[in-house]
């Protein structure tokens, strides 16, 4: 879907002007003439971008970027404001993601956003808005930058500079280091690069090595660069630098270098905790939360994933179906506690005793499943039985909230490989199946006498 960009102006022809360069390009435009318009646009549009131009009739635009920053409806929504370099570092401290001439090109401007929108896209909320509305900010004390200049010289004068304003550990290096320590797993949480260090636009090649490589790709990225190349700006958004700054930093430069080097730190930073949160949620979609097992979610998929495997390959994988024998009076006589003591101890033993050889999972209640890919009956059975050993050999210790002492505890197991009245069946339907005669060997087993292991006789081909 086409990026939806809000378009603030106060002159009628810079509005419409702005519209066409950005329909141009493929975005959906709305536009507003005052601050009351704006704010209508942004909860009956709800942009992706904000593009705030001269001023409006009822707002300056540095206290209603300001304002946007406060909004909550408009957190995480990127602003760019046009203004000229008088007014940028009060855009900037205001929230404003960038702040841009007004007579920019348009390739540059069309860079600019794609950058921002592709951040957005990313989960990473763009500029200082974060800090003018009060949000908690990611710890970025002791983050760790490294500094990639075109000379020696270059690089200790960006250090002195930067390091009275920012809280970093800034390292100089050059190209073969930087991409050295990337390989080797130690990357900076943000690169500030020259685009032209031994040659022109050999900085962008830095850049891209860095974005390609697994343990810098999610690192931040800004690239200075001379006033006499200012036409590789928009080439290094598009190779994913976060922001461009003058190669030369002293004088006035100074603080809007630390504001963007502090954005772009943010934003890093908030991306990293999303990922792991996203990671965090993954693997809690994936576990049982009592035993810390694979849960039936995860477990069923995989199964089938195994049996296509399988199928693909002309091998074999085996299922084991194990339930715990009379758990439900260990919940009657001792309470649940104690139940999920035994449930988290034998989750413990099947691990330890499976290993790498195959997958563990939780289905659910006292029962448990264990997939094995390139097993035979023997080994199957033979795992099974020691699991079953494993199991009974040793009482399971019970919590004081139960009254202390110990348990003793048993299994049944039912195991199954594919039949040959599988052939020719697809992968799921052959994981069906086998779990189908698992399950009614793990019945059988029970039926028995519990405490042992029963495999499936498999149907034959008529």
């Amino acid at each position: 879907m086409t990026a939806r960009i809000l378009v603030a102006d106060g002159q009628a022809t810079n509005r419409i002007t702005l519209k066409v360069r950005l329909a141009a390009a493929c975005y959906q435009v709305a536009t507003a003439g005052t601050a009351e318009r704006l704010l209508a646009e942004l909860r009956a549009v709800r942009p992706e971008l904000i593009l705030l131009g001269g001023a409006l009739p009822d707002a300056d635009p540095v206290a209603l970027c300001a304002a946007l920053a406060r909004d909550r409806e408009a957190a995480g929504i990127p602003v760019i404001m046009l203004a000229d370099g008088a007014h940028r570092l009060e855009g900037l401290r205001a929230g404003a993601a960038a702040v841009l001439d007004p007579g920019i090109d348009e390739q540059m401007l069309l860079a600019r956003i794609r950058g921002l929108l592709r951040d957005a896209e990313g989960g990473a909320e763009p500029g200082l808005a974060e800090a003018a509305a009060g949000f908690e900010h990611p710890p970025d004390q002791g983050a760790q930058v490294t500094l990639v200049a075109d000379s020696a010289g270059r690089a200790l004068c960006w250090k002195h500079l930067l390091g009275q304003r920012l809280p970093y550990r800034f390292m100089i290096r050059d190209p073969e280091e930087a991409l050295g320590e990337a390989a080797a797993g130690r990357c900076s949480d943000l690169y500030l690069i020259a685009a032209d260090i031994e040659g022109r636009g050999d900085g962008l090649r830095l850049l891209s090595e860095l974005r390609s490589r697994h343990g810098s790709r999610d690192s931040a990225f800004v690239i200075a660069t001379d006033s006499k190349h200012v036409d590789l700006n928009a080439i290094a958004l598009d190779l994913g630098a976060g922001d461009v700054l003058p190669v030369n930093l002293g004088g006035g430069g100074t603080e809007a270098a630390a504001l963007a080097l502090r954005a772009q730190m943010s934003r890093k930073l908030r991306g990293d905790r999303r990922r792991a949160e996203a990671q965090r949620n993954m693997l809690w979609a994936m576990t049982d939360p009592l035993t810390g097992l694979y849960n039936r979610r995860y477990a069923l998929p995989r199964l089938a994933e195994i049996a296509q495997d399988a199928r693909r390959g002309d091998s074999r994988f085996a299922v084991l179906i194990m339930d715990l024998d009379c758990f439900k009076q260990i919940n009657d006589q001792h309470g649940h506690a104690a139940g999920d003591a035994v449930l988290s101890e034998v989750a413990r033993r099947l691990h330890r005793t499976v290993g790498d050889a195959g997958t563990v999972a939780r289905l659910g209640g006292e029962e448990f499943l264990t997939i094995l890919p390139d097993s035979d009956e023997s080994l199957a059975c033979a795992l099974a039985e020691r699991i079953r050993n494993m199991v009974e050999a040793r009482p399971v210790l019970l919590p004081g909230l139960s009254g202390g002492g110990s348990i003793r505890v048993t299994l049944s197991a039912g195991v199954a490989l594919p039949a040959p009245s599988d052939r020719g069946l697809g992968a799921e339907a052959i994981a069906q199946h086998v779990l189908e005669r698992a399950d009614r060997a793990l019945i059988l087993a029970k039926n028995r006498g519990r405490n042992r292991v029963m495999l499936a006789q498999p149907e034959r081909v008529a």
